[in-house]
């Protein structure tokens, strides 16, 4: 009886363990079942807050902002004597007198600082290197964010010059006959490239752009021709492509678009994609075939322009209005193909204007407001550290640099 007792417990044992080992299995096979299901939740939900974020950030309306940091010039009225200028440059901006230049970072620290002295300092930026020259003069020098990479003398006086992503800068050189277009790497020595412009002949390069590789090379050319002006805007490759064709490496070239117009701006959005403004519109290429650009759009206006900002994305213009109706400008916005992504008459009188992140800024001297991509009013401020003199965009958006007298602000809003 003893041993029929103990092998009921036994069963019992086995039993109760077989029940848990069921429920384990159970168990592991709702997790196996209910495992996509969560996943598929939780993107879902991931997605809701994202694009809640985006909706939020791109469309809600800001009236306040702060100052994240401020500088003003140690040496005042030196600086008001060599001053030239504030650019945005990497994640900060650079400031740059004829004495020397400096970069200032996002939190207002100084990175590099650069002695020289130059009559008429101009200066080229990319998203990498920036280069500044001695317009009339014969030195140059090229920037990293975080150094100064090399210098250069040319032999003869400098007119224009552009910088690469790549450090490569391209410099145009004159003499009275005839106009050069010549490189550097970003150490400061010269590439072995050279492209010669008789200026009775060929016209004046009154503007250049180059791609962010360094490959493309965009050039507005302007002459005169019995009493009419006569535009040429021309791109050369000096990549493997651009050997293919004539020695001076000319792909492409535009004048019906320009007829009795002057194209006194070009700019690269990106390595396919780069515009001509003149007086009358903006034409978009797109140069995706390296050895065939093409016009993407061709946007006129009847109105005149007077003010024109560039970045990767975005492509913004002012136009003059007439003040019918009480409204003083417009504002077009335009993605880098030529797509009209908003449009946004002012009812106010601006004194400045630019892209700021992935929003366009607008200023008053008393006020800013901050238009998104889509003409959207995304921030209504009052500026209260004095006159608002001049702004500066940014890479991050909903931040700003202004310009106050001779005191940089960085704020964010």
């Amino acid at each position: 009886m003893a041993d029929s007792r103990e092998s009921r417990e036994e069963q019992k044992q086995r039993l109760k363990s077989n029940v848990i080992d069921t429920e384990e299995e159970l168990g592991k096979g709702a997790e196996k079942r209910f495992s996509p299901f969560l996943l598929l939740l939780f993107v879902l939900i991931a997605g809701v807050i994202g694009y809640g974020a985006y909706y939020y950030l791109n469309n809600s309306l800001s009236e306040e902002y702060t100052v994240r940091w401020a500088r003003q010039p140690q040496e005042i009225q030196d600086s008001v004597e060599t001053f030239k200028g504030y650019e945005s440059f990497a994640d900060g901006i650079i400031k740059y007198t004829k004495d020397g230049a400096e970069y200032i970072d996002k939190d207002g620290q100084a990175i590099w600082e650069r002695s020289y002295q130059l009559n008429a300092p101009i200066i080229s930026l990319s998203e990498t290197h920036a280069v500044i020259a001695d317009q009339g003069g014969t030195s140059i020098y090229i920037f990293s964010k975080d150094m100064l990479t090399g210098t250069s003398e040319t032999i003869l006086p400098i007119s224009l010059v552009r910088v690469s992503d790549n450090g490569v800068v391209y410099a145009v050189l004159n003499d009275s006959e005839a106009e050069y277009i010549t490189a550097f790497r970003e150490n400061g020595s010269a590439i072995d490239l050279s492209v010669k412009s008789i200026v009775t002949g060929d016209g004046y390069p009154f503007d250049i752009a180059v791609s962010p590789d360094g490959s493309e090379l965009l050039t507005s050319y302007a002459s005169i021709d019995n009493g009419q002006i006569v535009n040429n805007v021309v791109f050369r490759n000096f990549s493997a492509v651009g050997q293919n064709e004539d020695a001076r490496r000319i792909v492409g070239g535009f004048s019906d678009e320009f007829a009795g117009h002057l194209a006194g701006r070009v700019h690269f959005s990106g390595n396919d994609a780069s515009q001509a403004f003149y007086d009358g519109g903006v034409v978009f290429f797109s140069t995706k075939v390296l050895n065939s650009p093409e016009v993407t759009e061709h946007v006129k206006f009847e109105q005149k322009i007077d003010a024109i900002d560039c970045s990767k994305d975005i492509v913004a213009v002012m136009l003059e209005e007439d003040g019918t109706d009480g409204i003083y400008s417009r504002l077009m916005i335009y993605n880098s193909r030529g797509v009209l992504q908003g449009e946004v008459p002012l009812d106010y009188r601006y004194t400045d204007m630019c892209i700021t992140g992935r929003s366009v800024a607008v200023s008053d001297s008393v006020n800013i407001r901050v238009y998104n991509k889509r003409g959207t009013l995304r921030a209504d401020l009052q500026y209260n550290e004095g006159e608002l003199s001049g702004m500066i965009g940014t890479r991050k958006n909903g931040e700003l640099f202004t310009i106050t007298g001779n005191d940089l602000f960085r704020i964010r809003y």
